[in-house]
């Protein structure tokens, strides 16, 4: 039974890292967008140096930082799910403000989905030899109390 909460514990531990992780690569793509801007870069230029970088920045950040370990090997699977994803996103957002809702809002709603379909798909397709299979942990039959 210890042994079962520590291992949810740590899997809380690490959802509280991958939101932590999102808000830096947020802030670091939004950031690096500006740059860009400042610097003189065109809208084109500014988009596409932004998403490059902070795909690969987020690739080394959420494989690091909250499913340990950021294989070379793994990159073309997390470039694919982050493809998948920004489908995904669209589609649901497409899907809100067809039912009224502004864009602004459609994105606000949608945005826990994503990111918790972030969460299950980098764990379970991307970097799925690192993460915990918390359904695993909550299967196992508890061990009988020590008298």
């Amino acid at each position: 039974m210890v042994s079962e909460t520590r291992e949810v514990m740590r899997e809380l531990y690490r959802v509280a890292r991958y939101v932590i992780v999102g808000l830096l690569n947020t802030v670091f793509g939004y950031g690096l967008y500006c740059v860009l801007l400042v610097a003189g870069a065109s809208l084109w230029l500014a988009v596409t140096g932004c998403t490059i970088l902070g795909v690969l920045f987020n690739f080394y950040t959420y494989g690091g930082l909250v499913f340990g370990g950021a294989s070379h090997k793994v990159l073309p699977r997390f470039m694919m799910f982050y493809v998948v994803l920004g489908g995904l996103n669209f589609l649901a957002l497409r899907a809100a403000t067809a039912s009224g809702l502004n864009s602004f809002l459609a994105q606000a709603v949608v945005l826990p989905f994503i990111a918790a379909a972030g969460y299950f798909g980098m764990g379970s397709f991307v970097f799925r030899s690192q993460a915990l299979d918390i359904r695993a942990v909550l299967e196992q039959p508890s061990e009988p109390p020590m008298l």
